[in-house]
């Protein structure tokens, strides 16, 4: 690749820059290069570096606090020499539709001071979060990471889970320091309704488990500070491989940690005042604020975009689409998601006539043909086992009890979700167990179909701990997916929903 021909990201650059001008692209505060660490991060993916290190960046520019993060790589990959050769420093292109006009913004961000790798520098990990500069740990390891793990021990370096690795963490900063002097906020990222007051259980589990000093149990209930958070923006990461070398001549520099988003944000933070006084961003963009409750956005976030988003992939997946624009820009399935949106999920909510929510839900679909976001469908497709559960029973859940029936596109989505998982380019923490179920089915018995699709859903309510009516929805999830076994996706969907809108409200599943 000619790209190899530019020089690279990297604070040398970065200092030459500053010294030429460089119109396009804005340049992180000086000030932050030197910032001290205050803030621990478990998870280095895309989302975070398209989140977080952004607004940590905006607030230190805006005097707000003077601080850099470090940043724990749970799982080894290339990005440790990438992150070497860059000097920590990476570059976050923002594009889309603002006001209906296409915008384009291009920072480079350098909030980063160090990364780790969890499975060969755990030492240094726990160096980091016993130092007294650090205030603040920000985790997003996905809902499926939320779990304890047998196999963890108090002493295994570092724990395979990550509440056993955020324990561990935590009882080192308690042995290490002294009282009144090691408070920390824990601020998770992880799309899950009151997830700070998860993770805390989590933590008390597993310290119980550990056997740990009930002292100890007894400094994370008043000197761990959990944050209840909502976090939405839409980030893809890199740009596809064909677009890279492009991407590049237009900064004049190379980089393999570009990471790609939309400007939207929401990032709203249910906390007490050490959060607030620790973590400072609120006001650094429209959308970051701390809340009294965060439930009203939490409900409709999760049920207005997360849920039609993840049936959105998985139908999208199976009809051979590869990202939310051409997903909805077709126009079998793009009907079929506004139909979900406004004729099942919205009446769920009993919101259907509340002018925000509706106005809410046109945003959203707004956002998802942004021609600017190449966001990838099997990404939205990780851990979609757990994900549809939290995302769509509620909505299944409430919907039934609203209007005595089933909403049936959503229950196709159900459907849509257990045949993708078959994919072979689909991760999934359960990809094991959905698998070894999928081998006992004969597509050719209604029974056998049934018995797999209600040992599913039964999973996938334990797993995402949400409810659903199992002797109601299974025989409905059944039926699509022996149904789109034998005729495919496009002809069960057309001959089901076809182009109509709103008939989920006035037909049971036979």
């Amino acid at each position: 690749m000619s790209g190899f021909s530019l020089p690279t990201l990297s604070r040398a650059l970065l200092d030459s820059l500053r010294g030429r001008g460089h119109a396009n692209v804005d340049l992180p505060p000086t000030a932050i290069l030197d910032a001290p660490e205050t803030i621990l991060q478990i998870g280095s993916g895309g989302f975070l570096r398209g989140f977080v290190e952004d607004f940590l960046q905006l607030a230190n520019a805006a005097g707000n606090l003077s601080c850099r993060l470090v940043s724990v790589q749970r799982r080894p990959d290339w990005r440790p020499e990438a992150f070497a050769r860059q000097d920590g420093l990476y570059t976050l292109i923002l594009r889309g539709i603002e006001n209906g006009r296409l915008t384009e913004v291009k920072r480079i961000v350098a909030s980063i001071s160090r990364l780790l790798a969890a499975e060969t520098e755990w030492d240094k990990v726990i160096a980091a979060v016993v130092q007294p500069s650090t205030r603040v740990i920000v985790s997003n390891v996905t809902e499926a990471g939320l779990a304890l793990d047998s196999a963890d021990t108090a002493t295994v370096k570092p724990p395979r889970s990550f509440p056993g690795k955020l324990t561990q963490l935590l009882w080192e900063r308690w042995r290490a320091g002294t009282p009144g002097d090691i408070d920390l906020a824990v601020i998770p990222c992880e799309l899950v309704g009151d997830n700070g007051s998860v993770v805390r259980k989590l933590v008390v589990e597993q310290a119980h488990a550990w056997n740990l000093p009930p002292a100890f149990a007894a400094w994370v209930g008043t000197s761990i500070h959990f944050a209840n958070t909502l976090v939405d923006r839409t980030v893809v990461g890199p740009p596809a491989p064909e677009r890279l070398e492009t991407e590049w001549r237009a900064l004049g520099y190379r980089d393999d940690l570009v990471v790609c988003a939309e400007p939207f944000v929401f990032f709203a933070l249910e906390a007490d005042e050490f959060v607030q006084k620790h973590f400072p961003i609120d006001g650094v963009l429209p959308g970051i604020r701390f809340v009294r409750d965060l439930k009203p956005f939490h409900m409709s976030k999760l049920r207005i975009l997360n849920g039609p988003h993840t049936v959105l992939a998985a139908i999208g997946r199976l009809l051979g689409l590869n990202t939310v624009r051409e997903a909805v820009a077709d126009p079998q399935l793009g009907s079929l998601i506004e139909s979900v949106i406004f004729e099942e999920v919205i009446p769920a909510m009993g919101l259907e006539r509340e002018p925000q929510t509706v106005q809410y839900a046109h945003e959203i679909l707004t956002r998802f043909r942004n021609p600017s976001i190449e966001h990838r469908l099997v990404s939205i497709c990780l851990n979609c086992s757990t994900k549809v559960g939290i995302r769509v029973f509620p909505s299944i859940r409430d919907y039934t009890a609203h209007r005595g029936v089933l909403p049936r596109r959503l229950l196709f989505g159900l459907a849509a979700v257990m045949l993708v998982l078959r994919h072979p380019d689909v991760q999934d923490t359960h990809t094991e167990q959905v698998l070894d179920a999928w081998e006992l089915v004969d597509c050719h018995s209604p029974d056998s179909v049934l018995a797999f699709v209600q040992d599913v859903l039964t999973k996938q309510m334990e797993w995402s701990h949400e409810e659903i009516d199992l002797s109601a929805v299974a025989p409905c999830v059944a039926g699509f997916l022996a149904e789109i076994e034998k005729r495919g996706v496009r002809p069960v969907m057309d001959s089901h929903f076809g182009r109509s809108v709103g008939r989920s409200d006035r037909i049971l599943c036979e």
